[in-house]
């Protein structure tokens, strides 16, 4: 399951990964909540804890990044908390984030990523 969490506002979007992401997680929690931000702000910033995540459908639109590397150009910044299961996802994410504009943070460090990313 994918979760906006409450921390998100303004171009900073905050999303909570919990168990398994799926297609649907993507096409009606990712891909809506990015098109918003994206449309209303010239530039975005991403926090994305996957502390929590068990594992991710690798078949789905997850795998390419899309949304991301076609936006590289308004992106500013991403902080993304892992946890053991999370190695996967994050180097999607890594791969679709422009280099030295991410910070990646294990797990109990969820308030350090959120302060990095929203300075």
């Amino acid at each position: 399951m994918l979760e906006t969490l409450p921390g998100s506002g303004g171009n900073l979007v905050c999303f909570r990964a919990v168990g398994t992401l799926t297609e649907e997680d993507y096409a009606d929690v990712f891909i809506p909540t990015m098109t918003d931000v994206l449309t209303q702000f010239p530039t975005f910033r991403l926090y994305a804890d996957l502390s929590r995540l068990l594992g991710w459908d690798e078949n789905s639109s997850w795998e390419t990044g899309a949304v991301l590397k076609s936006n590289l150009h308004k992106f500013e910044r991403a902080a993304i908390v892992g946890g053991p299961s999370w190695a996967g996802l994050a180097l999607v994410l890594r791969d679709s984030l422009p280099p030295d504009a991410y910070e990646f943070y294990t797990d109990g460090n969820q308030k350090r990523a959120l302060t990095w990313v929203s300075a």
